[in-house]
This record gives C-alpha cells, sequence and structure tokens, in this order.
C-alpha cells in the first residue's frame, strides 16, 4: 500500500514538472513577438515571475509530500524485531549445531507480524576463562548493540545465561532473556526477574547409571571421566551427589584433571567388569582445548568396557545408552518463547517451563559390540543406528513372495498329479464310453417303448366301451343292409329310399373308423389335433365307461359340472385317457382299505374367460409329503404292480394342450389331481 502511495505522489509531481516546462516555453515565445511594447513587455516579466513562483511553491510542497510519505513507509518497514542468540561455547560444537538449527527454524517459521533479525554472538568461554575476556567481550557487545533496539536475548548454556542476565541492563536494555541447555538443579534457589524464562534440562545421571546396570548386571565399578573446564566441574558434581548413593554397591573411580593422554591410558587398563562414566571434557589437566565429542570417541576406541553418556551428540561416536533429552526438542521449545514474547505476550506469565524430558536411546552397534541383548532395554527405549537388513526393510514383502512361490510349487504338483489322474480316467472314459453310449441309446429305446405299452395298458380300461361304441354303427350298419337285402328280395322300386340307407351306411361306417382312427393316434407316436370338445359330455362318458369297473369295485364317482358348461380346445380321446387313468388311481387307494369313502368325485370349474379346471378328488390314502416331488417322474410307482408312468403320460398330454397338471392333499384326507385347459372364446 506504501508502495502505491509513493508512486502515485511521484506521478503527479511528474505531471506537475511537464505543465510548468510547458508554461515555460509559451512565455518565451510571447516574449519573442513582443519587443516593440516594452510596457507589455514588463507586464509579462511581472505574470512571467508571478506564475514561475507559484509553480515552484507547488513543486517544493510536493517533493516535501513525497519525501514524507516515503520516510513514513520506512519507519513503518523499519520496525524489525531482533533476537540476538549467545552461546557460551564454540559454535562448531555439535551439541550446539544441532540446538541453535532447532531454534533458528521455530522462529523463522513462526509468524511475527514483522521481520525478525537474528544476531549470533559466541563467548567461547569453554576453552578460555571467563575472568580473561568478560570485560572486553562487555564493551565489544556495548559498542555493538549501541543503537539497535534488541527484543530478546537466548542464553545457550548456564555461562551465557550468567553473562545475559549480569550485562543485560548495559548491553541490551529492555530485553527478555530466554535460556536453555541450563541444568535445572542450578535454577533451584536463584531468583529470577519476570521478564527472564527458558527451558530447563534435567540431566539424569542416575537414571543413566540404572541403565548400565540393567544392561551389565555383573557391573562392580563405575568409571567417570570429566575434564578440567568449567563446564566439566559443573557436571562432575552433579555426577558425585548421585554416585554418593551408590556407596557401599558400586566402587566408583574418577579420572578428573588428567591430560588426554593419560585418561587413554587409565582407560585402556580398565578391568572388562566395569563400566565408563563419561561427562564432558572441554580441556583436559593441562588446559588443552578439547572437543568432548572427539574425546569420547578416542576413548570408546580404547576402552574394555562398554561407555555410557547424557548427550544426544554422543550416539554414533562410543556411548552404548543413556537417559538422553533431544536437542531437537530443547531448541523447538525455546524458540517457540521467543516467539511467544515478540507476538507481544507477557514473561512474566509464560515463567520457566519444565525440564526437556530425557528418554532411554541406545546405539544398536554398540549393544551389538558388547553382546547386550535388544530384549534387556526398557520397552519405550529407542534404538538409533540399527542396520536394516533386507528382511527387517522386506520381510513382510518376502514372506509374501515366499507364499506365492510355495502356492506356485504346490499347484504345479497339483496339477501335475491331476494331469497324470486325468490321463488314466481318460483312458477309462474311452473305454467306457462306447458301452455308455450303447446303453443309453437302448435304455431310450425301452423307455420309448414302456410309454407306450403303458398308453397301451391304460386303453384297456376303456376297451370295453369302446367295443360297444364300435359296436353301435355296426349293427346299425348290419340293420341298414338288411332293410335294403329285403327291398330288393320283393323287388322293391324306391330308388330315394336305397340312397337313403346307403347314406346311413356310409355315414356308421365313418362313425367307426373315426372311433378306429383316434384309438390308432392315441397308441401311435403322430401328433395330436386339438378341437372345440363340451368339456361336460366327455366327462360323463368317461363316468360311463369306468361303470362296470366301478360297480365292480363297489364305489362310485360323482360328477360335479360347472354351471356353464363349457367348451374346451382338446382331443377328446387324450384327455380321456388322462381322466381314466386319474380315476384309476384314486379307485385304488380308496380301495386299498375298507375304511376310506369309496366315493369319488370329477369337478369341472372355470377359472377366467380363457381356462377351465378339471379336478378329481378322493378320500384314499393320498400320496406322502416325502414323495409329492417325485410322483410325475417316469418309472415311479406308488401301488405295487405299477409301471411308474401313468401320471408321466398324463402330464405329457397335458402340456400338449398348453395346460398344467398337479397334485394337491385333500383338507379332509386323500388326493386332489387338477389339470387345466384351454377354453373356447365364444
Amino acid at each position: 500500500m506504501t508502495a502505491i502511495v509513493i508512486i502515485i505522489v511521484q506521478g503527479f509531481i511528474i505531471v506537475a514538472l511537464m505543465l510548468m516546462r510547458w508554461s515555460l516555453r509559451q512565455t518565451q515565445t510571447a516574449r519573442r513577438q513582443s519587443y516593440p511594447a516594452v510596457a507589455s513587455l514588463k507586464q509579462g516579466w511581472v505574470f512571467a515571475g508571478t506564475k514561475g513562483a507559484v509553480r515552484l511553491a507547488m513543486m517544493i510542497a510536493l517533493l516535501v509530500a513525497s519525501t514524507t510519505v516515503f520516510a513514513q513507509a520506512q519507519d513503518s518497514e523499519g520496525a524489525a524485531h531482533r533476537v540476538v542468540i549467545l552461546n557460551a561455547a564454540d559454535p562448531y560444537l555439535p551439541a550446539f549445531l544441532a540446538l541453535d538449527r532447532s531454534l533458528r527454524e521455530a522462529i523463522t517459521r513462526a509468524e511475527h507480524g514483522a521481520p525478525t533479525e537474528l544476531y549470533a554472538e559466541t563467548l567461547d568461554m569453554f576453552r578460555f576463562p571467563q575472568t580473561l575476556l568478560a570485560e572486553d567481550v562487555v564493551a565489544l557487545l556495548r559498542k555493538k548493540y549501541r543503537d539497535l533496539k534488541v527484543d530478546v536475548v537466548v542464553a545457550a548454556g548456564s555461562i551465557a545465561f550468567d553473562f545475559a542476565q549480569r550485562y543485560r541492563a548495559e548491553i541490551w536494555p529492555g530485553a527478555a532473556i530466554v535460556f536453555h541447555s541450563v541444568p535445572a538443579t542450578a535454577l533451584k534457589g536463584r531468583s529470577l526477574d519476570p521478564r527472564t524464562i527458558g527451558v530447563p534440562v534435567q540431566l539424569e545421571f542416575e537414571r543413566t547409571l540404572d541403565l548400565a546396570l540393567r544392561l551389565r548386571p555383573a557391573t562392580r565399578r563405575v568409571v567417570v571421566i570429566a575434564g578440567a573446564a568449567e563446564p566439566d566441574s559443573g557436571h562432575l558434581s552433579l555426577a558425585q551427589a548421585i554416585l554418593a548413593r551408590y556407596a557401599g554397591r558400586l566402587d566408583v573411580q574418577y579420572l578428573v584433571g588428567l591430560t588426554l593422554a593419560e585418561t587413554i591410558t587409565a582407560v585402556r587398563a580398565l578391568p572388562s567388569d566395569a563400566v565408563v562414566l563419561y561427562l564432558t571434557m572441554f580441556r583436559d589437566g593441562d588446559g588443552v582445548p578439547l572437543v568432548p565429542r572427539d574425546v569420547l570417541t578416542r576413548v570408546a576406541a580404547v576402552s574394555p568396557a562398554p561407555v555410557f553418556g547424557m548427550f544426544e551428540t554422543y550416539l554414533g561416536y562410543g556411548i552404548v545408552a543413556g537417559s538422553i533429552a533431544s536437542y531437537g526438542e530443547q531448541g523447538r521449545r525455546a524458540g517457540e518463547l521467543v516467539v511467544k514474547v515478540l507476538n507481544g505476550e507477557d514473561p512474566s506469565i509464560i515463567g520457566v517451563q519444565t525440564p526437556a524430558t530425557s528418554h532411554c536411546i541406545a546405539d544398536w552397534q554398540q549393544l551389538r559390540r558388547w553382546g547386550i541383548a535388544e530384549s534387556l532395554l526398557p520397552a519405550d527405549c529407542e534404538i538409533r543406528f540399527k542396520e536394516v537388513t533386507a528382511w527387517d526393510r522386506y520381510y513382510w514383502q518376502i514372506l509374501t513372495a515366499l507364499a506365492v512361490i510355495l502356492a506356485q510349487t504346490t499347484l504345479i504338483i497339483a496339477l501335475m498329479l491331476n494331469r497324470w489322474r486325468l490321463r488314466q480316467a481318460q483312458t477309462a472314459l474311452q473305454n467306457e464310453y462306447g458301452r455308455r453310449s450303447q446303453a443309453e441309446t437302448t435304455a431310450a429305446n425301452l423307455r420309448r417303448r414302456l410309454a407306450r405299452f403303458s398308453k397301451e395298458h391304460s386303453l384297456g380300461a376303456m376297451a370295453t366301451a369302446i367295443s360297444h361304441e364300435i359296436n353301435q354303427p355296426l349293427i346299425a350298419i348290419q340293420n341298414y343292409a338288411q332293410a335294403v337285402k329285403r327291398r330288393l328280395q320283393h323287388n322293391v322300386d324306391d330308388k330315394p329310399k336305397f340312397i337313403e340307407l346307403f347314406e346311413k351306411i356310409e355315414e356308421q361306417a365313418e362313425r367307426a373308423g373315426a372311433i378306429t382312427q383316434r384309438v390308432r393316434s392315441l397308441v401311435g407316436a403322430g401328433d395330436m389335433q386339438l378341437l372345440p370338445v363340451p368339456l361336460c359330455p366327455l366327462v360323463e362318458e368317461v363316468i360311463r365307461m369306468m361303470e362296470p369297473e366301478t360297480e365292480y369295485r363297489g364305489c362310485c364317482i360323482r360328477c360335479e359340472p360347472a354351471n356353464n358348461p363349457p367348451t374346451v380346445l382338446a382331443d377328446s380321446l387324450q384327455v380321456q385317457l388322462v381322466l381314466v387313468n386319474l380315476l384309476q388311481n384314486s379307485m385304488r387307494s380308496i380301495c386299498s382299505n375298507e375304511r376310506y369313502d369309496k366315493q369319488m368325485s370329477v369337478g369341472v370349474d372355470l377359472i377366467n374367460d380363457w381356462e377351465v379346471q378339471v379336478s378329481v378328488m378322493d378320500q384314499g390314502h393320498g400320496v406322502p409329503p416325502d414323495r409329492v416331488a417325485d410322483i410325475f417322474e417316469p418309472l415311479y410307482s406308488g401301488a405295487s404292480g405299477g409301471m411308474g408312468m401313468g401320471l408321466a403320460i398324463s402330464q405329457a398330454i397335458i402340456d400338449a394342450h398348453r395346460g398344467q397338471l398337479w397334485y394337491e392333499p385333500n383338507p379332509a384326507g386323500g388326493a386332489i389331481f387338477r389339470f387345466t385347459l384351454q377354453r373356447v372364446r365364444s
């Protein structure tokens, strides 16, 4: 927004300057043209001078406004936050690098509403005595930050924290102090001003020692290694207070104040049942500056006993394990406190935070070196630098591949066995195929012959009635023939009468032939012809045909015709065959036991406009429920001596009439067989 305002103001200035230039050119042109008129020339000078003064005043005002706006914009954009990171040690120490990286990421990634400037200062008092450089360092920092307003001073470590508290008012007046990497024990009994906050660290000497004894239960000696610098002494005093609790249980040996060479020699002579507790060594007994991690690498290389420590940067350089606080967590938490202060939160409300948590961390390579089982570690212990084998990384994929290979091998073997068995079976099937085909052909022929025989057997019940029906036209033919004979013997010349008698003889002969043809079509295999047939007379005719047998068996058939006798499309002889078969079955059922009712009934009902239902009912023994599904199957018989084809043939006949044949149990006991026929619509 400020940049837009500046551009607009500058645009107005450019336009004003261009207008002034054009006006001056117009004035000069007018002067050249008005030399003869002196009075007019003077008036032009006065007028031009007045206009020039006004234009000059406008230009100055615009320049002042532009400069003011630009200055205000510069002031508003320059209100940045300033944070000084004060380190007491070598800025290239591994521990400080890890802490500083997390601290800076937490600060720069957060939003503060203004830019943040980070300044790094190192006191380097681990390698040099604090009293030697304190005054010079204070003078230098006072001069550097004299004209800069610092919002927060981050103190990394106890020495930097002490320095910031002592000289804050002199070097960074009004700044808040945020500390980290300061032991919690160093804060006990110490009064902190409201603008001092931070994240202390809890050095877990006791938990690290307990972890060492857990991993090496046969330990009898604990060897403590520390340097001669001020931080070394601070760590040593904390460790001594803890080790005093193990007096009588462990033999404690201190390698403190020695040169590096003396320390290496003493470590090389340690017994194998000892453990080494390495603290820090920033300076040895001769005052030589050292890097603690480099010293650890040399100590671990010659030590006959495992080395333990409490600092994260020792992992991967010789220690087996320890109760360690993460440098990344400490730096991140300190950075979050800096962000809160920069965002305007009151430091007195924030206060000193809980110490950074420590947890068990172990080096997998050192565990393997000393033959320590992972199962001895606590359940929540973190293991680092573990060599990830192909099995560890892809064990699910390997198991899956092995399972697939095993399944494929099993499948191949099974397929080969099946192939062999199939060949054996194929050979056997080829031998049996011919016999089976021949047997099936023979069985089909037998089924056809049996069906025909069953039809012929069913016609036996109709033979008497059919012979009686054929006998009537034969007797009529005989009578008509005798009448013709008598007339011829008496020489009666009555030609019309002869023609009438011969026509009647022909009619009765055709009737007998039709009866014979229907019987032949039923027994034969030809197609049936569906013609309109009155159903009730057909049923009554069947009942009359069955009278000799019913009288012989002592039973009767009752007909229940419909109110409106229907006409159906049917082959009358075929339908009569179905009725005879059903009535014979009912007759055998009711005559099988004296206690059954000896009455059967045939009912005719109109279902709808296009179907008629015929029902044959009895009160015999009926059909067992478990055999209902089989009664229409060929060769199934529910009576002794039966061929089992009657119902199958009846169903085939009704199917050919585009109807249905089914069975229902009689609620009064016995059986009901129903079939439908197509009705002839009027």
